[in-house]
């Protein structure tokens, strides 16, 4: 019956997460449209710049051409004669792969094999497979693909060793050096493929092609002038996780350090430790970061010379280059970020087990002789968590996407100081790229709070 109880549980946790999912994907897609909208609304634009910087118009022109800058805003209308709701377009795709080297008696003999020549004398039966020996001429051949290489080369060769046996004697010979595993080398190379899509000329405007490339996980090219050209989705990958590794660490211990401030406020009442608690906690909210930053750097770095001023490499390096130095460098930036949430936790927290020492059952709890160590901590703190929890979503979607003071402050090459830049040298598709993972993020983060009530107050159920 347990393990029956377990699974049931499961599966309305699984159908729970599905249905709230399902149910943000309009919420992101209106955030989408909105954040698409209000940048492009802002006056400039990503090409057009001042002094030494600045373009003719023709060239700016031609670069919004090259970017799809000068199709329509939201939806291309029928305008002209070759206009198609429904067609099939010709789409090139590039992926970086490892090939193998090969040999100059191998390559000369998948030049031989596709000639005119060869398919006219092989007919219509070996089309495709010299269509594919033809792709591995051109695009290279990957490991993996070296047996099936090898097949379709056995294929011909029996289909000319009559006509031309000189040509099946060197195909043998390809395919006895593509089945040699031992002498393998390979090299990187970009391969380019070709595919037929549906495509809409409906849909062929910037948000149209915007939000096809969004439901690939594709961000589209950078277009401001510090990334021009790189993909979003690159610069995102280097620079979440220093904002990532940065905002745990202050959440953890703006939790630690919050939770337990306000128990000791709350347990001691209108009291000394009460008023010094909520004075700790007026002071973290009051001062912002962008003063308690080069505060504690003048304190602790300068004066003191116990932590590193700034040290952006430690960021980029990560801490398996050396952990001592990457945490003594996160130790006063974390300090910034982790004060001002550590305040809010702790007036919160004290204010809702205030609330909370005062039910009944918690005075029934005590009637019936239970330590006043399991009372708090066995029942009345684990209520007034809740309130906490609540603010932790958004709170931890908001550091993980990165702090722009705290990271301008401490010189952190993290998403936040990237993201406001972008602002700057209008990045429309970085712009709205971190907006939409911000977004994702705060949803996530919205669902596995509500997925912690149910473990904090077990009268809360989900609801199929």
């Amino acid at each position: 019956m347990t393990f029956l109880r377990n699974l049931l549980g499961l599966s309305t946790l699984v159908t729970f997460f599905v249905r709230r999912l399902l149910g943000s994907l309009p919420v992101l897609f209106l955030i989408a449209l909105v954040s698409f909208l209000m940048i492009r609304a802002i006056p400039g634009g990503p090409f057009v710049a001042s002094g030494q910087r600045a373009q003719t118009k023709e060239v700016i022109a031609a670069m919004e051409k090259y970017y799809g800058l000068d199709r329509p805003l939201l939806l291309n209308l029928p305008g002209d004669k070759d206009w198609q709701l429904l067609h099939y377009v010709d789409e090139q795709t590039t992926t970086r792969v490892e090939v193998l080297v090969l040999s100059p008696d191998v390559t000369e003999v998948l030049k031989a094999v596709t000639q005119d020549s060869i398919r006219a004398l092989t007919g219509d039966a070996l089309k495709p497979t010299l269509d594919r020996i033809a792709f591995y001429r051109d695009q290279g051949v990957m490991p993996d693909e070296a047996a099936g290489l090898a097949s379709d080369l056995g294929a011909v060769r029996e289909a000319v060793k009559a006509d031309v046996p000189e040509l099946a004697t060197q195909t043998e010979n390809a395919i006895t050096l593509l089945n040699d595993t031992e002498r393998r080398t390979t090299i990187p190379t970009v391969r380019t493929t070709t595919r037929a899509v549906l495509y809409s000329d409906l849909f062929q405007s910037q948000f149209g092609n915007y939000l096809c490339n969004l439901l690939r996980l594709d961000f589209g090219p950078s277009l401001g002038i510090t990334n021009r050209g790189r993909s979003v989705s690159d610069i995102i990958a280097d620079k979440l996780p220093i904002s990532i590794a940065l905002g745990l660490m202050a959440v953890g211990l703006a939790i630690l350090t919050g939770i337990p401030l306000g128990v000791v406020a709350a347990l001691h009442h209108n009291k000394l430790l009460d008023h010094l608690a909520m004075f700790v906690a007026v002071i973290g909210r009051a001062v912002p970061n962008i003063v308690l930053g080069p505060v504690l750097i003048i304190i602790f770095a300068v004066k003191l010379k116990l932590f590193p001023v700034v040290n952006p490499y430690v960021w980029i390096e990560g801490p398996q280059a050396n952990l001592g130095e990457y945490l003594s460098t996160a130790f006063l930036p974390v300090v910034t970020l982790a004060l001002g949430m550590s305040a809010g936790i702790a007036r919160l927290t004290r204010a809702s087990l205030l609330q909370v020492l005062n039910q009944d059952y918690v005075r029934t709890a005590r009637s019936k002789g239970l330590r006043e160590r399991g009372v708090i901590y066995g029942h009345a703190l684990r209520n007034s968590l809740i309130p906490v929890v609540t603010i932790l979503g958004p709170l931890l979607a908001a550091v993980l996407t990165g702090t722009f003071v705290v990271e301008l402050v401490f010189a952190i090459p993290g998403l936040g100081d990237t993201f406001v830049t972008s602002v700057t040298t209008r990045d429309y598709n970085l712009l709205v790229g971190v907006t939409v993972l911000y977004s994702v993020f705060l949803v996530v983060g919205n669902i596995l709070v509500d997925v912690f009530y149910t473990w904090l107050d077990p009268r809360i159920q989900f609801q199929n």
